[in-house]
């Protein structure tokens, strides 16, 4: 493994955009106890999301490799609050868009395979039935 050296993150306090949106800033408290704030081209949030999802992956993997109690645990994560929640179909009709808008008003669209939707569907299906749902909520199609 590879040898970790830097400054030591304990939370992030707060984050925001500039006024124009060309910017956006993460507030992080500092194992010393200051805090810290990183300021982002509106531009590099996209990489910037697509790096630390990745980065969170590889790290659950191993977390779970080496506790694989914590899989079953739901490997330390927090649940994200939905608001709304509404299912599209993709450009090109290769995948169903699943349009989720978070507590906090943010909105997030996962794209998924079109070969994973039966599945989901049926995983869905037994879900609403343990939530114990009246039948005509429960409908998917």
């Amino acid at each position: 493994m590879a040898n970790i050296s830097g400054v030591k993150i304990t939370d992030l306090t707060a984050c925001g955009t500039s006024e124009d949106g060309e910017h956006v800033w993460i507030t992080h408290r500092l194992g010393d106890g200051t805090e810290y704030s990183l300021v982002y081209p509106f531009e590099a949030i996209e990489y910037l999301i697509t790096v630390l999802a990745e980065t969170a992956r590889s790290a659950q993997r191993r977390r779970v490799a080496r506790n694989p109690r914590e899989a079953v645990e739901g490997v330390d994560t927090d649940a994200i609050p939905v608001q709304t929640a509404r299912v599209g179909t993709s450009a090109d009709n290769s995948a169903a868009m699943l349009h989720v808008t978070t507590a906090d008003g943010v909105p997030i669209a996962l794209e998924l395979p079109g070969a994973a939707v039966p599945d989901l569907i049926e995983q869905l299906q037994r879900v609403a039935t343990n939530l114990a749902l009246p039948a005509a909520s429960r409908r998917l199609h």
